[in-house]
């Protein structure tokens, strides 16, 4: 920030603003990068809040899947149960 004050400043100093300024073209750079610089901190939060909530859906659809698979251990376990016992009336 002192910077850019002493800049202005020494503009003011040196007479009009319609001479060039030797630095106007590194600032304007520097502006630019600092507005791209922001924008990919903001990006980067949005995809960080995304990947957050991507990670608690799995989360999420990991146990579903864990207890659809449990479910399914009961129902096999159940079915040979109950084709031991046809198997023993067809004796």
């Amino acid at each position: 920030m002192e910077g850019e004050i002493s800049l202005k400043k020494e503009a003011e100093e040196n007479g009009s603003s319609e001479e060039p300024r030797p630095l106007e073209n590194l600032e304007t750079a520097v502006c630019l990068l600092l507005a791209r610089y922001q924008a990919m901190l903001k990006e980067n939060g949005e995809l960080a809040r995304a990947l957050h909530l991507e990670r608690e859906q799995n989360g999420r659809l990991e146990r579903k899947l864990e207890l659809l698979s449990e479910d399914r251990e009961k129902v096999k376990s159940r079915i040979d149960q109950l084709l031991h016992q046809l198997k023993k009336t067809d004796r």
